[in-house]
C-alpha cells in the first residue's frame, strides 16, 4: 500500500493527513500540485518516497529515478531540479519521481543495498543467480524490499516512459528497440552524448524488465564520475520534462 502526504507535509504536526491507499492509480484523488508518497521501506527500513507532479488523469505517465545505486547520486540532484520545474505546471503528463531507491545505499555510499544486492540486478528479466564481483544479484528476483517497491508502483501505473540515472559511463545509453529514439531525442535535449552502438540490457535490471513487462520506453543516463555543474544539472532536468512534452 501507499502512504500518501501533501506536499507541504515535512512536518509531525500533518501527520494526521496520512492516507493508506488500498487500491490502484484509480483510487488517488487529484493534487493540488504534487503529493509525495511512501511506496516501501528499505532493509534498514528507511522510506522510499516518490513525488507526483502533474495531471493524474493524464494517459501519459513518466518515472524518473535518480538513484538505485548507492555510490551514484548525481541523479538525485537532477530529480530535485526536474521538480522544481514540474510545480511550475505540465499539463497532460502524469509524473511520478523518485530521488533513490537504495537510501541505505546512499547513507552508506556503497552501491548495494544493506543486504550487499545490487538492485539494479535484482528485477525478474533475465535474472542471474550467479552474478557476483560487486553484481550480487540476490537469491531470487525481487527478494528485496527496494525492488519490490519499484515493481509494486510499476504494476500499478504502467509506465509509458521511465528515465533511471547511473554513474559514471558519461554517455546517453541507447537501447537496441524502439525506445533508442527516445534516448536519442534525450541526449540532444541534454547534450549527453549517446554511445556509438546500442545498449544491452544487462541481467535482471529494472529498464529491461519494465520493456518487456509493460512496453515502457525505458533507458539509463549514466553521467560521468564526480559532481555535476549546476548548469548540468538545469540542463538534464529540463531534457526530461521536455521529453515527456515531445512523447505525451
Amino acid at each position: 500500500m501507499f502512504r500518501r502526504y501533501p506536499s507541504c507535509a515535512r512536518s509531525a504536526s500533518l501527520a494526521a493527513v496520512l492516507i493508506i491507499l488500498s487500491a490502484g492509480a484509480g483510487a488517488l484523488s487529484a493534487p493540488v500540485s504534487a503529493e509525495t508518497y511512501v511506496i516501501g521501506k528499505s532493509v534498514r527500513d528507511r522510506p522510499i518516497e516518490v513525488r507526483r507532479f502533474g495531471d493524474p488523469q493524464a494517459d501519459f505517465k513518466a518515472l524518473v529515478v535518480g538513484s538505485i545505486h548507492g555510490d551514484e547520486p548525481e541523479g538525485m540532484r537532477v530529480v530535485r531540479r526536474m521538480n522544481q520545474l514540474a510545480r511550475l505546471g505540465l499539463k497532460r503528463v502524469d509524473l511520478w519521481s523518485i530521488r533513490t531507491v537504495n537510501p541505505d545505499g546512499i547513507a552508506r555510499g556503497t552501491r548495494k543495498n544493506t543486504h550487499g544486492v545490487d538492485l539494479n540486478r535484482n528485477f525478474p528479466r533475465h535474472f542471474d543467480p550467479a552474478l557476483n564481483d560487486g553484481y550480487n544479484s540476490g537469491p531470487f528476483p525481487l527478494s528485496e524490499p527496494e525492488s519490490r517497491a519499484v515493481a509494486r508502483l510499476s504494476e500499478r501505473q504502467d509506465f509509458d516512459l521511465a528515465i533511471w540515472y547511473h554513474q559514471p559511463w558519461g554517455r546517453t545509453l541507447v537501447p537496441c528497440n524502439g525506445t533508442a529514439r527516445f534516448a536519442k531525442t534525450y541526449a540532444r535535449l541534454s547534450g549527453l552524448r549517446a554511445g556509438r552502438s546500442c545498449d544491452r540490457y544487462v541481467p535482471g535490471s529494472a529498464i529491461d524488465w519494465m520493456h518487456h513487462r509493460f512496453g515502457t520506453a525505458a533507458f539509463v543516463v549514466e553521467f560521468g564520475a564526480g559532481r555535476l555543474s549546476q548548469p548540468q544539472v538545469k540542463r538534464h532536468g529540463r531534457a526530461a520534462i521536455r521529453l515527456m512534452k515531445i512523447m505525451r
